[in-house]
């Protein structure tokens, strides 16, 4: 199996960065903080970014170096060795999943607005939906919900806008209400809302160009976010006095609500549950990861390391995480569960940056990233300072979130992890230097782009998507399509969300079938077939950069319906047709091996010069008993109307030249695509155009997108690239 790599830009960073952060960290922790603080709240959350920019720097490093979806707990398992690995692995986890514990304690405090229905049956719906999604490994559902991020910010400075005439200078004297105490005390408190800056660094094998975007991104999803938490809080304060936030968790709705009545807040509610329905899913997605992968380091016992063989998500894992953020919700308020979070993330962030330090000392020779965190060593010593700062100001929860992470951790590793490890970190290696060389671990090998370089060409990608009703007539198509020259043939397996691409190793037996029967099609010297099996997130993008690579000019898949992807905004082959730089043909076949009469459909457009040269190229393998080129036209129209449109088809019979039988037939009547479906019941192969659609027209279903359903036969449907190479 191979999986593809690089494929995310600066912009896609940004988005998931501010996606993994925008949350409960908005529409909960400001009325808390300001409780905690008062008007100082938006100094708090300055503070904070600050706080937080050496770590995730020092994780734009580590990423570069170490790419890896394990991120941090890999990080360090490399540098502190096994022990600390499970000891660090388990905070991780614990710390993504009181973070979502308390994104759902919100959910049901902003959806208690629009319902009735009891706080804790909410939450746990909620939870129990969210879990179920995740078994399931609805991974477009996610990219569905992160639509609404731009619906959230927009909400939200519209709303800090409308305010302006309730701001009341006066809410701010005294700034600091409870002295440099409770700043330093609400800096920690909301230090959870910036935890999902660093997600793309557990995505770097994906990024193009990492060792520049990554700290980029991360920089500017930080600023983004940093002045949207400051705006925020400062706007409540402007509006709020401190007594009015004590106690409430819905802080944005009575914000909305005081500036546009109740219709207003409302929306914002469902802004806000739509926007922590997300956060609580991102988070059981990421936690569940990490059991996964320790299991796989034999950190953690086996069953927690398998793949769900129908689903191919962490089974075991999703589960522990739902089992887990149940008991946190039922025994932990919503300000412990924000400082436990804290706790956590503050923890680790300071351990990345003492990572940094000591892979920079030891210089081993495997430890070459290609993005260095600038003002090496007094950023990351200002970093490992104020987290420990921040920790003191914590208190007790502080000890609390250290020896819940430690004292399960030290029990696991020594009854069951230490039997089973044979391996050391980096610091766990005690020998002279030169040993230390020898011995250091091998590092973790970077997904690539199967076997494909820019110096393969092939006339056409025949892309596998899976359950093709015959694999073995596509790939025949592309043959012909290609003029039995060089196919690049693709069978995409898509991973879910909740499954990085490097847990699928072994190729399933449905793939090393089809290898078998692919590799007996070619039967002279001219044709040249090619397999592969890929593992990727992204059908759609994974086979435009196979075209990509092998410069081809087609690209043939199996038509599946509609072009949206039912409920979601997803519209794989609108994509497509937007970005390839080949044609596309979309073949949708109905069990006829033997393809005698093909029937050709013009439709007056952009297509049609590709709509002919197809039936030209398929007519030299096809079509023995001959080719009728069709037109409809309405009844309505004049018999002059009729004869120009006769005389065009006469043209286009003549483009086809002398070597095949080819006629022509204008047909009329009232509705376009029963009259063309007619026409199909006496042929073998229709082929005709996909014209490009908009989003309504492909929701609802587009006029060819009818045609190919109806079709009594096989169609092949192409679609002209309007940047051909």
């Amino acid at each position: 199996m191979q999986s593809l790599e690089r494929r995310l830009g600066p912009f896609s960073l940004v988005t998931i960065s501010i996606s993994s952060m925008i949350g409960s960290g908005i529409f909960v922790l400001p009325s808390i903080g300001i409780a905690t603080t008062g008007p100082s709240l938006f100094i708090a959350f300055a503070l904070s970014a600050l706080i937080i920019l050496p770590a995730a720097m020092a994780k734009a490093e580590l990423a570069t170096a170490m790419p890896s979806s394990g991120g941090t707990y890999v990080y360090i398992e490399r540098t502190f060795g096994p022990f600390f690995g499970t000891v660090g692995g388990l905070g991780l986890f614990l710390s993504i999943l009181f973070k979502a514990s308390f994104a759902l304690v919100g959910l049901g405090a902003y959806f208690s607005v629009i319902s009735s229905f009891p706080l804790y049956p909410t939450i746990f719906t909620f939870l129990g939906l969210i879990i179920v999604l995740n078994i399931l490994g609805v991974g477009k559902v996610s990219g569905f919900l992160n639509f609404f991020l731009s619906i959230t910010i927009i909400g939200l400075l519209v709303t800090m806008a409308l305010s302006y005439p309730h701001w009341e200078s006066a809410r701010l004297s005294p700034i600091l209400s409870d002295g440099y105490g409770g700043l330093a005390e609400a800096t920690a408190l909301v230090f959870v809302s910036f935890a999902g800056v660093t997600k793309v660094a557990a995505i770097a094998e994906e990024v193009i160009e990492p060792e520049k975007n990554l700290p980029r991104s991360i920089l500017l999803s930080l600023f983004i976010v940093a002045i949207l938490y400051c705006a925020t809080a400062l706007t409540l304060s402007l509006v709020f006095s401190p007594e009015e936030m004590v106690g409430e968790t819905r802080p944005l709705y009575l914000l909305a609500k005081k500036v546009g009545h109740d219709y207003f807040g409302y929306f914002m509610a469902l802004v806000a549950v739509i926007t922590m329905v997300n956060t609580s899913n991102s988070g059981i997605l990421a936690a569940s990861r990490f059991p996964f992968a320790m299991s796989k380091d034999q950190l953690l016992p086996p069953f927690l390391g398998k793949l769900s063989p129908r689903f191919l998500t962490p089974v075991a894992g999703i589960v522990l995480s739902g089992v887990i953020i149940s008991f946190a919700l039922l025994t932990m308020d919503v300000i412990k569960m924000a400082k436990l979070a804290s706790a956590f993330m503050i923890i680790i962030y300071m351990v990345e940056n003492i990572c940094v330090v000591v892979l920079r000392e030891t210089r081993p020779r495997w430890y070459n990233p290609n993005y260095r965190a600038p003002f090496y060593p007094f950023l990351q010593l200002l970093g490992i300072s104020s987290t420990l700062i921040l920790l003191y100001f914590i208190g007790e929860l502080a000890l609390i979130a250290v020896l819940s992470i430690a004292i399960p951790g030290i029990l696991f590793y020594i009854t069951y992890s230490a039997k089973k490890m044979s391996r050391k970190g980096l610091l766990g290696i005690k020998a002279k230097r030169t040993t230390l060389i020898e011995n250091e671990p091998a590092p973790r090998p970077r997904p690539r782009l199967g076997s494909y370089s820019t110096e393969v060409r092939a006339q056409a990608v025949v892309g596998l998507f899976g359950k093709e009703k015959s694999a073995d007539i596509l790939v025949e198509m592309g043959l012909a399509l290609a003029d039995h020259g060089h196919v690049e043939v693709v069978s995409l397996i898509e991973v879910p969300e909740q499954t990085t691409l490097g847990d699928i190793v072994e190729e399933p037996k449905e793939i090393r079938s089809l290898r078998r029967r692919i590799g007996e099609l070619g039967t002279s010297e001219k044709e040249d077939i090619h397999f592969d099996s890929i593992v990727t997130h992204d059908l759609a993008k994974a086979i435009y950069e196979i075209g990509l690579c092998v410069h081809c000019r087609w690209l043939l898949v199996e038509w599946r319906g509609r072009e949206t992807g039912g409920f979601t905004i997803h519209r794989p082959i609108g994509w497509l047709k937007a970005h390839l730089h080949c044609h596309l043909a979309t073949y949708k076949d109905m069990g006829t091996h033997h393809l005698k009469s093909l029937l050709v459909l013009m439709s007056a457009d952009r297509h049609d010069d590709l709509v002919i040269e197809t039936a030209k190229q398929l007519g030299k393998t096809y079509g023995k008993e001959g080719i009728r080129v069709i037109k409809w036209a309405s009844e309505k129209i004049s018999d002059e109307e009729k004869k120009r449109e006769r005389e065009r088809l006469e043209r286009v019979v003549r483009q086809f030249g002398s070597g095949l039988s080819v006629e022509s037939k204008l047909i009329f009547g009232k509705d376009p695509v029963k009259s063309i479906v007619n026409e199909t019941v006496e042929y073998d192969l229709l082929i005709m155009s996909s014209k490009d659609h908009s989003f309504f027209k492909s929701f609802r279903g587009a006029e060819d997108d009818r045609i190919i359903e109806k079709a009594a036969c096989s169609v092949m449907a192409v679609h002209a690239s309007s940047r051909l190479w």
